[in-house]
């Protein structure tokens, strides 16, 4: 796993791109990324940057990557998971290797297929690859959007880095707001693709490939996300597929020169790729365990533990006290790039640094949840999708009917009432009402028409036709998952140079995911249906008959609470917040009153979006803006 950026010249005579030191400066802010190494490459008209953590050929892996004649050079952040057999189709070609590092390949792969290179590859990635030849460059992102890449346009530049804090570095894109963004952060607690908080600094997104070519540059999609297509399968060939696609995509992701582990919460997710580890490893698995001291019966050690007994594991875990204030938010929000509301992050990096005292790589049970319907709020779209039939004017009273009742009955209400699927997503997982929206909103927010979250949604829908729970699936895989889990994945594990990979994730189990029913997925009251009967037998039966925890969510507000005399009055309580640009001070501070004081307890993760902007913006931002330079002159 690595950290990768550079500067490429998008047309006219070659030149330098940067100044002496900039790259350096650039590649080094992800050093955490990559210890083992750093690697670049400068000649007119390119910049590449690499740090590098070493898995496979821990001595010989040293990138950037070039081809026999030196014309075309590769840089990467990921795994390649078919290389070696990629690598005996290159050779068979006539090309030529130094090493058995999976970036290796990637030049040569070029060399035969052109820009479509990375449709050949299975795996997570960021990467880039320069044709000096045809002053040509491709940046690819892997299919599932696990690997993170921002670029920018600075003049007749492009600049791209793995982190948005190696792009600052650069000196060369400007920080200024994008309000849209911070308009739909407010109401789904993270930024979604392609938009960043900064106005010039764009995500690519997931399975899309940049080409520089004839002056400019353009985007192209290369995969897209597969469209529910239910097959006709018996349910016991179902059962029988999804097993052997979820074991091959766990063997794929055994492949390491360095020690390798598991992140084991104790649920069905991580239990199964556990014990799909055990019998395909030669020695006992490493696992990893943490959990937080006030989450009571949500607190899943004890099950991890058995868990770990069943499978003979290694097993390490951890227990946490919201009362340590050992949490350092500026930290977190440095190392997640963007403000991000999910606090499962602060779990997550506990857990990561756990992990990293024992391995350099760890499988997760990501994923499963967004493949298979493992939400509450899938029951709910189960549940729309059974009662369409009721005429409109009736699901028009449930929004009515919902607010006599708790914020959860008001939820699902709403959710019965959308009338489209954006609609509908935002009712279950929109964290800002319109009427809260109207009194919170002040300056450049107060001008917009607060719809950037549905227009969000809408971007992502391509034309799918509207089955309430399948649509669900298809949008959280593409905006929750992206953009809030994986993002705080990637994030906090290579905090720690831990790399973590998700086989619920490998883009074959996707696309067969994709095909099953949705009797099969959600059954009655049952999530992820299908899966439980395959791990039946494969874990301990009280794993498969446990409903889904999650992981920190649980003790959030207890959190909050506990952090009022630290950081909620360092930051959402001072007397010149940086928010108050964008928000009304007294509102916030009404309901962060309300909320300690138990008075309405219902903006408890509204309040944690108010946070972890306001550390942003006065932490994260003046950290990583650099001194603005101008391009190199011609």
């Amino acid at each position: 796993m690595c950290g990768i950026c550079g500067v490429i010249q998008l047309g006219g005579e070659p030149r330098p791109v940067v100044a002496p030191g900039v790259l350096d400066r650039m590649t080094d802010t992800m050093t955490h990324r990559g210890p083992s190494d750093r690697g670049t490459h400068e000649a007119d008209g390119v910049a590449l940057g690499v740090r590098r953590l070493s898995i496979v050929d821990v001595e010989g892996g040293h990138q950037p990557f070039a081809n026999e004649d030196g014309s075309v050079w590769a840089i990467q952040n990921g795994e390649l998971y078919n290389h070696e057999a990629l690598r005996g189709e290159l050779r068979a070609d006539g090309h030529s290797f130094r090493s058995r590092c999976d970036t290796e390949i990637l030049p040569h792969l070029y060399e035969r297929f052109g820009p479509a290179f990375q449709e050949r590859l299975r795996g997570m990635f960021g990467l880039a690859v320069w044709d000096a030849r045809r002053r040509r460059a491709v940046i690819a992102r892997d299919r599932l959007g696990i690997k993170p890449l921002y670029y920018a346009r600075s003049g007749d530049l492009l600049v791209f880095a793995s982190e948005l804090k190696s792009l600052l570095a650069s000196g060369l894109v400007a920080t200024e707001l994008d309000y849209e963004a911070i308009d739909a952060y407010l109401s789904f607690g993270f930024v979604p693709g392609p938009r960043t908080p900064l106005a010039g600094v764009s995500k690519l997104l997931p399975g899309h490939r940049i080409v520089v070519a004839d002056g400019d540059f353009r985007i192209e999609r290369y995969w897209a996300f597969p469209e529910p297509a239910p097959g006709d399968l018996s349910e016991d060939e179902y059962a029988e597929r999804l097993l052997a696609e979820l074991e091959e995509s766990v063997r794929l992701r055994l492949m390491s020169d360095v020690p390798l582990g598991a992140m084991l919460s104790g649920g069905i997710d991580s239990s199964v790729i556990v014990a799909l580890m055990a019998r395909n490893m030669s020695e006992p698995v490493k696992t990893f365990s943490v959990g937080f001291r006030e989450a009571g019966d949500d607190n899943e050690l004890a099950r991890a533990r058995a868990v770990a007994e069943f499978y003979s594991t290694d097993h390490h875990e951890l227990e946490l006290s919201l009362a340590d204030q050992v949490v350092d938010l500026g930290e977190l929000v440095w190392h997640l790039d963007e403000p991000l509301a999910d606090l499962s992050a602060l779990g997550f990096l506990t857990l990561s640094e756990l992990a990293a005292k024992h391995v350099t790589v760890a499988l997760s049970g990501q994923g499963a949840d967004e493949m298979l319907g493992g939400y509450r709020k899938h029951l709910a779209a189960s549940l729309a999708g059974s009662l369409s039939g009721i005429p409109a004017p009736l699901r028009a009273l449930a929004p009515r009917i919902g607010r006599l009742g708790p914020p959860g009955l008001a939820r699902a209400a709403e959710t019965l009432a959308a009338r489209d699927p954006a609609a509908r997503l935002l009712a279950m997982s929109g964290q800002l009402a319109p009427e809260l929206r109207a009194s919170l909103a002040r300056g450049p927010l107060a001008e917009l028409d607060g719809g950037g979250a549905r227009r969000s949604v809408l971007a992502r829908l391509n034309g799918t036709p509207d089955d309430p729970f399948a649509t669900t699936l298809y949008l959280d895989a593409q905006l929750g998952l992206v953009d809030d889990m994986l993002h705080y994945f990637d994030r906090t594990s290579m905090a720690h140079s831990l790399e973590v990979r998700v086989p619920f994730l490998d883009h074959c189990f996707v696309e067969f995911a994709a095909t099953i029913p949705n009797r099969l997925k959600v059954r009655g009251l049952t999530r992820k249906a299908l899966l439980r009967r395959v791990a039946r037998g494969l874990v301990p039966d009280d794993v498969v008959d446990r409903g889904k925890v999650s992981f920190f969510r649980g003790v959030v507000d207890e959190w909050f609470r506990s952090q009022t005399q630290g950081a909620i009055a360092d930051y959402l309580l001072g007397a010149n917040p940086h928010y108050a640009e964008l928000l009304d001070r007294d509102v916030v501070r009404r309901l962060v009153r309300d909320h300690v004081s138990g008075a309405d307890r219902r903006h408890g993760h509204l309040l944690n979006s108010r946070l972890m902007l306001e550390v942003w913006l006065a932490d994260y931002l003046p950290r990583a803006s650099a001194p603005r330079l101008e391009p190199v002159a011609a």
